[in-house]
């Protein structure tokens, strides 16, 4: 079974598909509903920026997961760009609940499951940029480091029970934020990659198919960028 966090990101949207072609899916949105219509998907609505417990419970999410092999796919995150000088508290918040906090509680409620299955692949979906550091980014970065932090030491912990703890960073694909841009700033970016282009959504499915089928990969940090 796939667990998806972060339904709402153009990304994940796009990748439906592929997943619930590999496995059963289960789908955490916040906004807005991705259109995919499978049997085998099934969406729940979850605020990580006010994450409970017990938020989990309201689905019968507990049953759904009973006795099944489980891989936690994190696509949720939120990036407020501004200066560290100008961040207020609020916004620090939120920014540590949804890209990490959050993120910790669910590994946490499911990690039993996987103990006692003994089996379990939990995937980090962060960038290049974010791990990077780039001006103005500095509550998405510190947020994206603290995940990357958390899923090295959990791989350590919990590699006896075969479940492994990985991280993917991501470069640019046609997608959201990216579509949004100008021409001279797609191009910018364009130019800063060696060959010239976007990434292909593929290449994510590849990487979390061969994460799920590969117990040796373990603490690892896979980059789709293209080379920047």
């Amino acid at each position: 079974m796939i667990v998806i966090l972060g339904g709402s990101s153009s990304l994940a949207s796009n990748l439906l598909s592929s997943l619930a072609e590999k496995d059963r899916v289960l789908c955490f949105y916040n906004r807005n509903r991705p259109q995919i219509k499978k049997k085998n998907i099934e969406y729940f609505k979850l605020n990580l920026e006010n994450f409970k417990l017990s938020d989990l419970t309201k689905n019968n999410f507990s049953k759904k997961i009973k006795n099944q092999k489980i891989t936690l796919i994190n696509f949720a995150s939120i990036k407020i760009d501004k200066l560290s000088l100008f961040i207020n508290d609020n916004e620090l918040s939120r920014t540590l609940n949804v890209n990490f906090i959050s993120f910790f509680k669910i590994i946490k409620f499911l990690l039993p499951k996987m103990i006692e299955k003994k089996w379990g692949r939990v995937i980090s979906v962060s960038s290049t940029g974010g791990m990077r550091g780039d001006k103005g980014t500095f509550l998405y970065t510190s947020s994206k480091h603290a995940s990357l932090g958390m899923i090295k030491s959990m791989s350590k912990e919990y590699g006896k029970y075969n479940i492994t703890f990985n991280t993917i960073n991501l470069g640019n694909f046609n997608y959201g934020l990216f579509k949004k841009l100008s021409k001279n700033k797609k191009q910018k970016i364009l130019s800063s990659i060696p060959s010239n282009k976007t990434g292909d959504i593929q290449n994510i499915y590849n990487a979390i198919n061969f994460i799920i089928e590969s117990n040796y990969v373990n603490n690892s940090e896979i980059s789709i960028d293209g080379g920047m």
